[in-house]
């Protein structure tokens, strides 16, 4: 694997720039985006600079207790996830007009907990998780007196370790509890959306049991949501073989919508 061939400074950059949030000017119009549970920026950077060239303003947010170790994000909850949204949101008004929520996995579950505050005017939800397809992390209040951390090699389908993304080997079992939690709020509130929707789901997701997307969409039907499957992606959709069609259609929903509220 590439970390095994970098040494010292090198090392340090590559981690740094797999970590870090990234920003890039456009125009009026921002997008938020947003990663996934015990994930990194580097999970939506890609699909970052790829809107970017359409002239979009993007924001890449690193979510709390991600990014650094499997300890410091024990600290952290689902409280603490959506305010950061929440503060993205609020930085991206300070120079765009309209805000858009695009996240991938668990940043999916937070653009549509902005969604259902009314915070955003458009959304992009990519294999958001309403049922995990792992049964195990249904359980995972269960262990939580005994058991502070789940190794990869018990809970493979949450982590998918590649040299393009940070991300963790070991989940908090706080955290996970925290997230099962995050997606019951969420989904009890679904109802309240009211915004433009684009909802992309890979159908090789071993992650997020694809049912979820149809719970979505049963849910947000007012405001007809546009479905997507994605036939040949796993679950990280952002850096799979279809990534770059990915990009297009987002770009072509947030051109779509800003075009309606300019008529």
């Amino acid at each position: 694997m590439l970390f095994f061939c970098l040494r010292g400074s090198d090392l340090m950059e590559l981690q740094r720039r797999l970590v870090e949030p990234f920003y890039f000017q456009g125009n009026r119009v921002g997008c938020l985006l947003i990663h996934g549970f015990t994930g990194a920026p580097s999970e939506m950077r890609l699909l970052g600079e790829g809107l970017a060239k359409f002239s979009w303003t993007v924001l890449g947010i690193q979510l709390s207790g991600h990014g650094t170790t499997p300890e410091e994000m024990a600290k952290t909850r689902w409280e603490d996830w959506a305010k950061d949204a929440e503060k993205g949101v609020r930085k991206l008004r300070e120079s765009c007009d309209t805000v858009i929520g695009v996240g991938l996995s668990m940043g999916g579950l937070l653009t549509l907990h902005l969604a259902t505050l009314g915070l955003i005017d458009g959304l992009v939800a990519m294999n958001a998780p309403m049922v995990l397809a792992d049964r195990r992390t249904r359980f995972a209040r269960l262990i939580k007196p005994f058991v502070k951390f789940v190794g990869k090699s018990k809970l493979a389908s949450i982590t998918q370790p590649r040299t393009d993304r940070f991300v963790y080997d070991r989940i908090p079992v706080d955290g996970l509890v925290s997230l099962n939690r995050g997606i019951r709020q969420v989904r009890n509130k679904l109802y309240l959306i009211k915004c433009p929707a684009l909802l992309m789901q890979s159908t090789k997701d071993f992650t997020v049991n694809p049912i979820s997307v149809q719970i979505i969409r049963k849910e947000i039907q007012q405001v007809n949501p546009v479905v997507i499957y994605w036939e040949n992606s796993g679950h990280i959709l952002t850096l799979g073989p279809e990534r770059n069609e990915v990009t297009l259609k987002v770009h072509e929903f947030l051109r779509q919508i800003t075009t309606e509220e300019r008529t």
